[in-house]
């Protein structure tokens, strides 16, 4: 019984690993239609590229990991988190020390404590832009026809838009992060209508019913100072459906304001509905979270007995979640 406890606590707490790199580049991006069409642009550019797909909460830890040295590591789409500094300033510092030139861009909200360290070890830019792959285009200088039609995608799904139907496609084809890689080489190929993306996408079009029974599920909240949200916890859903699709159909069939979407790694995300107005990065900031005021979110830190609930009850919802949603409700 005790063996079997200590196996739990061991898959519990499994870390990712990076495996042996011997590309010349390397690059870190979030693992949205942004981050991976911004993998593909650096990969149109510089070709001997390994993608390294993140999130928010853990690319300071995934730098951390790598054990590379005389290699040129591109991080984009990713922001860190301001109760981190430390973890970055430390894991940048070993990576400089190994010869590595480090390329951050981004177009997220930064404090200038997080520039500050950032700047001591790369070439930092923080660019006023629709999306990250914007800004890779601008600093990278890619200006050919399949570079400005991926930023076009990418402005699209980053500014929860998603009106163009390659956005979708490729939104769809993303469901499942194993494939996320062959996505990048197609793009960066400019196949976007690659064969395999296409039946991937078209697979999981059959979701969109799903969605729309999903959203008829949902109740209409009211925050304190009157605006309308729905809670959606991708963890509650059978079949695996993209949060931020839900979110963007739910507001429009309910005319909400905003939404809120847990999902199954317990971050957080806030996006804006048919209210454009409302700005809630200051609540993702508050729990050491960031992104932008239509589309934003966090990773509350979880106590141990939170980790071992969650663990064991699979749509348990813990209190620091809970506190969270609070905190919409009060100040939105």
């Amino acid at each position: 019984m005790r063996l079997k406890f200590f196996r739990f606590i061991k898959i519990l707490f499994k870390k990712k690993k990076i495996p042996k790199i011997l590309n010349e580049y390397i690059v870190i991006a979030h693992d949205d239609v942004d981050g991976t069409v911004s993998a593909a642009l650096i990969k149109r550019k510089y070709k001997d590229v390994y993608f390294l797909p993140s999130v928010p909460r853990e690319v300071i830890f995934d730098l951390g990991k790598l054990k590379v040295e005389n290699k040129k590591i591109f991080i984009s789409d990713l922001s860190p988190n301001d109760d981190l500094l430390n973890e970055l300033d430390k894991n940048l510092s070993k990576l400089i020390k190994n010869n590595n030139e480090i390329i951050w861009i981004d177009h997220h909200t930064w404090s200038e404590e997080a520039i500050q360290i950032a700047s001591k070890y790369s070439k930092l830019f923080v660019e006023r832009t629709k999306s990250a792959a914007e800004a890779i285009a601008k600093v990278l200088e890619l200006n050919d026809e399949v570079s400005l039609k991926l930023v076009e995608i990418a402005n699209d799904a980053d500014t929860a838009s998603y009106s163009l139907e390659d956005t979708i496609i490729i939104n769809r084809s993303l469901r499942y992060k194993a494939r996320i890689n062959y996505i990048v080489d197609a793009l960066s190929e400019g196949r976007i209508n690659d064969e395999k993306i296409l039946k991937w996408a078209k697979k999981e079009a059959k979701n969109e019913e799903k969605i729309k029974e999903v959203i008829n599920t949902l109740p209409v909240l009211k925050t304190k100072n009157g605006h309308t949200y729905t809670i959606i916890d991708i963890r509650k859903i059978k079949n695996k459906l993209p949060g931020s699709l839900v979110a963007k159909y739910a507001s429009m069939e309910k005319n909400l304001d905003f939404t809120v979407v847990i999902y199954p790694r317990l971050n957080v995300s806030f996006y804006a509905g048919m209210n454009k107005n409302i700005n809630l990065l200051p609540i993702a900031k508050k729990y050491n979270g960031g992104g932008h005021p239509f589309a934003c979110g966090c990773m509350p830190k979880l106590s141990f007995k939170s980790k071992l609930l969650v663990k064991f009850l699979k749509r348990y919802v813990p209190k620091e979640i809970k506190e969270v949603i609070n905190t919409v409700n009060e100040l939105v």
